[in-house]
């Protein structure tokens, strides 16, 4: 009797001691958004922003790029390229219906429009430029996982979180997943039903 009690003791703590190690919290740095302060009526039925939106605030976080910029004026803030951007040229964004038109390059080659992201990402993240009617309508961020950053969340969360407070009159910023990619999409203000186009991660 003395042995059964013994061994069943011993299987509780057993069980015991996997379910506090189990119920440890675990160590996660996560980026808190702060929205744009708005400010309500007296009968809470309507509001507007408590401080005017500031279109400059959306373009020291696109490494100097504006909305609006045709293909040219992009090409002269992208890194080491040998030859101007024309629209003629670009590839068409296959994911809209519209003539869209993108160019793309590989993250680790973005420079100034990393300045948000401080986390790590995969060798295969990129970042897209969009156009419409030759002008950029879109910056979109897509990170991807390999074998020295297997969770890109965290550069995508924090990069998010920078562009949340702003105005959705100013710019419209969405993060999502596709597959293994998480994606931060910031969209200029006149996109119209453009904005609710995602980008779907299609097997390479």
């Amino acid at each position: 009797m003395r042995l059964l009690i013994h061994v069943w003791l011993t299987a509780a703590q057993s069980i015991a001691a996997v379910l506090a190690a189990r119920a440890q919290p675990l160590e996660a740095t996560k980026s808190i958004l702060v929205l744009p302060p708005l400010q309500w009526n007296a009968s809470a039925s309507s509001w507007h922003y408590a401080v005017l939106p500031d279109p400059n605030q959306v373009a020291p976080l696109l490494g100097g790029l504006r909305f609006g910029m045709t293909p040219e004026q992009v090409g002269e803030h992208l890194p080491d390229r040998s030859s101007a951007l024309h629209w003629d040229d670009l590839p068409e964004a296959k994911e809209f219906s519209q003539d869209v038109r993108y160019v793309w390059l590989p993250m680790k080659d973005a420079e100034t429009l990393l300045g948000q992201v401080k986390s790590c990402f995969g060798d295969q993240s990129s970042v897209a430029l969009l156009f419409f009617n030759k002008k950029m309508f879109r910056v979109s961020w897509r990170f991807l996982p390999d074998a020295t950053c297997t969770d890109p969340s965290s550069a995508a969360e924090g990069l998010y979180a920078a562009f949340v407070p702003i105005a959705a009159v100013v710019a419209v910023s969405v993060h999502y997943a596709t597959g293994p990619a998480e994606v931060v999409d910031v969209t200029g203000p006149d996109a119209g039903p453009l904005t609710a186009v995602r980008w779907q991660m299609r097997s390479r």
